[in-house]
């Protein structure tokens, strides 16, 4: 599935939000630790975590790096990277 993050503002009508845009760090998910149980999806605020056939993936163009994420995984499978400026 395909999503896009939309909002409506003022009279000019939708726009798409860019979350990832103001991220300072990001998470690092290790699939080799990850016990499948979702509590990333869950939690993500901005909805950018999906499940798939492999585990689970990060959309970094909506992950604004909150690093809820990876307080919530109880496994520590995600990790929160600093970016480079």
């Amino acid at each position: 599935m395909n999503r896009e993050y939309i909002v409506p503002v003022g009279q000019d009508g939708i726009y798409i939000v860019n979350t990832g845009a103001w991220r300072t760090q990001t998470p690092s998910l290790d699939r080799s630790r990850c016990v499948s149980c979702g509590r990333c999806r869950m939690f993500c605020p901005v909805g950018a975590i999906r499940a798939t056939q492999e585990g689970f993936e990060i959309n970094l163009t909506y992950c604004k790096g909150c690093g809820i994420c990876a307080r919530e995984c109880p496994v520590g499978a995600i990790s929160m990277i600093s970016e480079e400026a």
